[in-house]
């Protein structure tokens, strides 16, 4: 026995050797961690500001809430870096344009100066415009605000006031103008791809500050900031670089290229989400129609309730492609949905009526129904109300709530239906010989049902006839042929063989009093 006692005192030192050696392990790597942990955490996502977003998306996963706030500052860094780039490209924009509006004054004013050197020397008025057109010129010339603007002045004003010297500082003018114009096109061509870098670098932000905002992360004032960021500001009293600008838009990546994309993917989803919607109908409505338990109403409903439903998730799905956020419109439509609900209680009281008639199914489409003394046929039906059309072919809409509140009187409900008449003869007329006459006429006609039998029995004792009762069975749409067949037969046989259809008679009786004579 004791042979055996050692290998398993063996294996137990064993256990407990490899657990201490675990646990040195642990221990080692715990205090590696404890090291790690005092370093100061350095952004890393910000090595590559063009970071493919779904790479990003991984790198940003296992970050702490602290680690994820480094990133937020550093990516804070880049944005505010590109937004200040394109800040200044538009001021050099806007200076170039000043510029060259000021260059073109210049010329024009020297065109007219060469001008009025010629009439000055005769008119007094010429001269003194001459002498203000002078004056501008210097004016417009310091407002170029370029480095030889003074020499430029002094040159101005020591020049021979000759037409060829003014004409020759037109050209000049001229010239400079159109090429602070080409500088300015250029400008905005770059000011286009600056825009897009941060827009990219403004993407990558918003990615990272929703994942710091995942892990608990207060960023409110930073969407404020990228909001403010967001979108292109186009000068409309400039109308070459609103073009220009506009144009550079539509041909860029993240511009109107990527709208135009989105815009078709948007349609092409509508698209689908249509065909979709169609298909999940009728294949909805093929498997309901084997269904015979289902009424028509219900089927109907279930039938437009799918196609509206896909319809309108997938219309507020496609509207993630033209980058909409659809968790503000589902608030909105939740929110709307709440007020609408308190403002038609009357509304959903019929909409909760339609439910309960889709249901419990008092009647169905094409039942003939009774209801407050209105009878006619069950035309169409939706959530709110019922469709009716009356026998003279009117049509009525009623409200579901009136429907379900109010007793129903399903005319058509059942298959067979009692015809329920009255004939009655004469006091002095063969009862039994009328009975036989009645009994023949209903048994005689096609459409009475074998099944329940007839009845025909004296109901009553009336004041100037003897009533009898004759219900014969049929099916509820021979109703009222049998009705008005039967109706006929009998007083056709009642004239035929001697018994009487009395007419309402009272017998009066007078009595005179006996006279009293005097």
């Amino acid at each position: 026995m004791t042979i055996f006692k050692y290998p398993k005192r063996l294996k137990q030192l064993m256990v407990i050797f490899l657990s201490l050696i675990c646990l040195s392990l642990s221990a080692t790597s715990l205090a590696a961690l404890a090291v790690d942990d005092g370093k100061p955490y350095q952004a890393s996502t910000t090595k590559n500001a063009n970071i493919d977003l779904g790479e990003l998306e991984f790198t940003l996963v296992p970050l702490t809430k602290a680690e994820l706030a480094v990133e937020v500052d550093a990516w804070l860094t880049i944005v505010k870096h590109k937004a200040t780039i394109v800040s200044e490209a538009e001021i050099l924009v806007s200076q170039k344009q000043r510029k060259i509006l000021a260059a073109q004054e210049i010329s024009s004013l020297s065109a007219d100066s060469a001008e009025l050197i010629l009439a000055s020397k005769e008119n007094q008025g010429a001269a003194e415009e001459l002498k203000e057109d002078l004056a501008e010129i210097n004016t417009l010339v310091q407002d170029l605000e370029h480095k030889k603007s003074a020499q430029t002045s002094k040159a101005i004003e020591s020049m021979d006031k000759t037409p060829e010297s003014f004409n020759e500082l037109a050209i000049k003018a001229e010239q400079y103008s159109d090429k602070l114009q080409g500088k300015r096109q250029y400008l905005i061509k770059s000011l286009t791809q600056l825009r897009e870098e941060k827009n990219d670098a403004l993407e990558r932000f918003l990615l990272v500050i929703k994942n710091w905002e995942s892990k608990g992360g207060d960023a409110a004032e930073l969407h404020l900031y990228a909001n403010a960021l967001t979108g292109t500001t186009v000068d409309l009293t400039d109308s070459d670089a609103a073009w220009l600008t506009i144009k550079g838009w539509m041909l860029s990546q993240d511009g109107g290229l990527r709208w135009l994309a989105n815009i078709i993917k948007f349609f092409l989803a509508l698209l689908f989400v249509y065909i979709l919607s169609r298909t999940a109908g009728k294949l909805t409505d093929a498997a309901l129609n084997r269904n015979r338990n289902l009424s028509t109403l219900l089927k109907l409903f279930i039938k437009v309730s799918v196609r509206r439903v896909i319809l309108m998730i997938g219309f507020i799905v496609s509207l993630t492609f033209i980058e909409i956020n659809v968790g503000p419109v589902l608030a909105l439509i939740g929110a709307a949905g709440l007020v609408v609900g308190l403002a038609l209680q009357s509304t959903l009281s019929n909409f909760a009526s339609g439910m309960l008639i889709l249901i419990y199914r008092p009647f169905d489409v094409g039942d003939i129904i009774e209801i407050d003394g209105v009878t006619g046929t069950v035309h169409s039906m939706t959530l709110l109300s019922t469709s009716i059309k009356t026998f003279d072919n009117q049509h009525l809409v009623v409200p579901n709530n009136n429907i379900w509140g109010t007793t129903i009187v399903n005319v058509t409900g059942s298959k067979t239906r009692r015809v329920d008449l009255v004939f009655g003869i004469g006091y002095g007329d063969d009862m039994a010989k009328a009975e036989r006459i009645m009994l023949d006429v209903v048994k005689k006609h096609e459409l009475v049902l074998e099944l329940p039998a007839p009845v025909v029995k004296v109901n009553q004792l009336a004041d100037s006839s003897v009533n009898f009762v004759c219900r014969p069975w049929v099916k509820t749409e021979n109703y009222l042929d049998v009705y008005w067949d039967i109706t006929r037969q009998v007083k056709e046989e009642f004239d035929k063989q001697g018994v009487s259809i009395p007419f309402p008679q009272r017998d009066v009786h007078i009595h005179q009093p006996p006279s009293i004579e005097k």
